[in-house]
């Protein structure tokens, strides 16, 4: 009698509950990722119009920047202004002065302060 090869079910349920403890430590790992990932997109994209800000301002010394100090403005390439110095239009919301200096970067429009 010839006895058939395979596994048996204490090894399924031992893989099987080493995969759900491997799917458990990532899910655990990758919490909050994307939060972060927001965060440090809006900094970097902030820094990018600050600079389109400043070199507007630069090229444009005898111009004043028309200030949003009431509500935030989503940014880009048609934007008034410094918009010529942006590549893409941006997801966040952006405050700045008169001065041409960001005071602010939010994901809502019209939260300016």
């Amino acid at each position: 009698m010839k006895t058939q090869g395979g596994f048996t079910l204490i090894e399924l349920l031992v893989v099987i509950a080493i995969l759900a403890v491997l799917f458990g430590v990532t899910a655990l790992a990758l919490n909050g990722v994307g939060n972060n990932a927001t965060v440090v997109t809006q900094s970097a994209e902030k820094d990018v119009v600050q600079t389109a800000i400043d070199v507007w301002m630069a090229q444009n010394p005898t111009l004043v920047l028309t200030t949003t100090a009431a509500s935030g403005t989503s940014v880009g390439p048609s934007t008034i202004a410094f918009g010529t110095y942006l590549r893409r239009t941006s997801k966040f919301f952006y405050c700045w002065t008169g001065t041409g200096v960001l005071s602010q970067a939010t994901t809502l429009a019209g939260v300016c302060q």
